[in-house]
């Protein structure tokens, strides 16, 4: 399997080598989008255990999912998996009607990151090619691929994969859960929305985020760039709450697809 991983991992390296080579001849780029800017990198002090067979069976269980969603619109579904790459990071990119994701192994391994974190992530990426207005180039901006996570995908991948651990929820999860017809899955959203954010705010320096105290920042304008933990932890708690209809999203109305009020994009990242 590592030998099969490593040549595709090669046969993608020689073709974007002669993919940007060619750029002159090729009026087209692809906008590709990571997790974060400056990931970490693994190091064995700080591997939560997670195994190969449960990465590759959460990565499985995507293309399973949404290799026929894809389809339907006329693309083809594509994971680039190394589970002995130590990056702390993933990628999504569009190249004409083929969907691509990159998901490191150092992702499901990191301490800070569990199961759910690991799956709301690819869930994030998937948000790049699949969430809708706001956009740019065919790739949903940030904010809205955290958005799209928990409104929709997650929702939808959770119930599916059978939980590598049993959670025990905090209080605020607890809390914010307990009016849920559904409250394992909540727990699961939440937990997965906390854990991924604490890794953000681990590489800012700053301290964890609150599910309780949203940010107080206000934009002037709509932000494409990563916003920051507690804003991302904030996108991700309104989505887990948001039910909306995903077959209704629209690449031209950012509010086709989503909500509106409480459960609406925050304004630390978003604005009319």
């Amino acid at each position: 399997m590592v030998n099969i991983l490593y040549t595709q991992k090669m046969k993608y390296t020689l073709f974007f080598f002669l993919f940007f080579i060619s750029l002159g001849l090729n009026s087209y780029t692809p906008t590709t989008s990571s997790l974060v800017d400056n990931p970490i990198y693994l190091g064995d002090d700080y591997n939560n255990g997670y195994p190969e067979s449960k990465y590759h069976a959460v990565l499985d269980k995507f293309i399973e999912v949404y290799t026929p969603i894809i389809n339907k619109r006329g693309g083809s579904f594509h994971i680039l998996r190394d589970f002995t790459d130590g990056a702390v990071n993933a990628w999504a990119w569009k190249m004409g009607n083929e969907y691509h994701l990159e998901v490191p192994g150092g992702l499901s391994r990191y301490y800070l990151i569990n199961e759910e974190a690991f799956i709301v992530t690819i869930c994030h990426e998937l948000g790049h090619l699949l969430g809708g207005a706001p956009l740019k180039s065919e790739i949903s901006f940030e904010g809205q691929s955290d958005y799209f996570a928990t409104t929709h995908c997650a929702k939808l991948m959770l119930p599916k994969i059978t939980p590598h651990k049993e959670l025990a929820p905090s209080f605020e999860i607890e809390n914010l859960c307990q009016d849920q017809a559904n409250q394992s899955l909540c727990h699961r959203l939440l937990s997965g929305s906390q854990s991924i954010s604490n890794y953000f705010a681990k590489l800012e320096g700053s301290a964890f985020p609150s599910l309780t105290h949203e940010s107080e920042e206000t934009v002037s304008q709509t932000i494409k760039k990563h916003p920051k933990a507690q804003c991302r932890l904030d996108t991700f708690k309104r989505g887990s709450f948001c039910f909306a209809d995903f077959d209704k999203i629209s690449e031209s109305d950012p509010h086709a697809g989503y909500c509106r009020g409480e459960f609406a994009r925050p304004n630390c990242w978003y604005q009319e």
